[in-house]
């Protein structure tokens, strides 16, 4: 059973939809599913957006929607923030791309290692994925061993070792000290884990959970692997230096390109330096658009610009705006809890605020889908899954049409509250 659902909010949609419809048929000649993303599909098909503009985006049809999803967090400061898009227009005709070192390479790396204080050397990827089979590279050539503990409902990209089903993957609950420390013995080269989980329902991780689990990754001679590519927004110095811990390899994403594509991994000078042609037996690692001229002078002005008051901003409003959706769902009579971290949240169809992903049996798939498609009829774009985020882009009155356009969608999404199967966990 899919999230399909023949109802009023649906059949709306449709209406209010036709050229995306029209267009998405096209794509389906072409794309398998129609798309190259998983997460960009939804039942009965995404709409196609036209253009963003800071807060906004616009679809083929000229519907506008406030935009809380953000690319899944990577557009910190909306779309086409203007530092971001001089600095790129500045650097355009000079090149884009080369195969050697250059000027803006440096400055973004020297911002990196000055910002977040756990690494000493950083290397450049083209995506979050890609910074995560580099970490487990390096933690398999530092450590001589294979297997890997994550954690369930945990994202580290479209990996076998992390996404697939491997005999060298044991998966644990998230925030259970004692099953993650008896995953953990002498066999395993590296624990991956996340502050907070965000494709799991942003749930957050436990203070202590963590720093247990990073004791006995080191007490066993594991890897310590924080995967920062969502938390790095929520924190001026990283949420590593917020909850104290120290890791061996921080893995970075998202914002630190500026909207464009990026991956990085930060570690010690030791580490680090298995990577380097430099070092005899080095792991060899190459990538086309690695440090790309275009994504480091965007990834330098947005780090500029995400200052300390910036992101107390986000999260103060962050807060705000989770409280708010509660008191809607209340007020309309729908069970929902919001997880929050930092300026990310998750709305969640149940009564009780959730700590582990997706609990089963207590949150209906149509429902989660027939609210998404409410909220986009409402002028809202979040994430299918019930995931959003802010971005400096909105301000204190768009922020309020968010909470209301909550409060109507929950009101017409009552009569599916107690219909399908539990939600799955997905990636970004």
């Amino acid at each position: 059973m899919n999230d399909y659902c023949e109802s009023a909010i649906t059949r709306e949609y449709v209406t209010r939809t036709p050229k995306s419809r029209g267009y998405y048929d096209r794509f389906c000649l072409c794309l398998p599913g129609g798309e190259t993303r998983s997460v960009t599909q939804y039942d009965p098909y995404p709409v196609v957006v036209a253009e963003g503009h800071g807060p906004l985006l616009r679809d083929l049809d000229g519907n506008e929607y406030l935009d809380v999803l953000n690319n899944y967090t990577a557009l910190v400061h909306g779309h086409g923030f203007g530092p971001i898009t001089e600095a790129v227009q500045a650097i355009l005709s000079a090149g884009t791309v080369f195969p050697a070192p250059h000027l803006a390479l440096l400055d973004l790396a020297e911002a990196l290692i000055e910002r977040y204080p756990p690494f000493e050397r950083v290397r450049f990827t083209n995506s979050g994925t890609e910074a995560n089979l580099l970490a487990l590279r390096i933690a398999r050539a530092a450590t001589g061993r294979e297997r890997i503990v994550m954690f369930e409902g945990g994202y580290h990209g479209s990996v076998p070792e992390f996404i697939d089903r491997s005999i060298c993957t044991l998966r644990v609950p998230y925030n259970d000290i004692d099953r993650a420390c008896a995953a953990i013995d002498n066999s395993v080269a590296a624990v991956f884990a996340e502050p907070f989980l965000g494709s799991g329902g942003v749930i957050p991780g436990d203070r202590d959970f963590l720093h247990a689990v990073a004791d006995q990754a080191r007490a066993v001679g594991s890897l310590f692997v924080l995967d920062e590519v969502q938390s790095l927004r929520n924190a001026f110095h990283g949420m590593n230096s917020q909850l104290g811990l120290m890791p061996d390899l921080l893995v970075m994403g998202k914002v630190i390109g500026g909207g464009f594509p990026v991956g990085a991994v930060g570690g010690t000078k030791s580490l680090m330096n298995l990577t380097t042609a430099k070092t005899g037996g080095r792991l060899s690692h190459s990538g086309t658009f690695n440090g790309n001229v275009v994504t480091t002078s965007a990834g330098v002005a947005c780090l500029r610009a995400l200052d300390e008051s910036a992101i107390t901003r986000l999260n103060t409003s962050a807060a705000l705006l989770a409280a708010e959706i509660e008191a809607c769902a209340g007020r309309v009579g729908v069970p929902a809890a919001v997880t929050r971290a930092g300026s990310i949240l998750h709305v969640h169809l149940i009564g009780g605020t959730p700590t582990c992903p997706d609990p089963p049996g207590v949150e209906s798939k149509i429902a989660v889908a027939q609210l998404h498609l409410a909220l986009l009829l409402e002028g809202v774009y979040a994430a299918p899954r019930g995931m959003l985020n802010l971005s400096t882009a909105l301000d204190e009155s768009q922020i309020a049409q968010v909470a209301t356009a909550y409060e109507n969608a929950f009101s017409r999404i009552q009569p599916f509250m107690s219909k399908g199967p539990p939600l799955q966990a997905r990636g970004t």
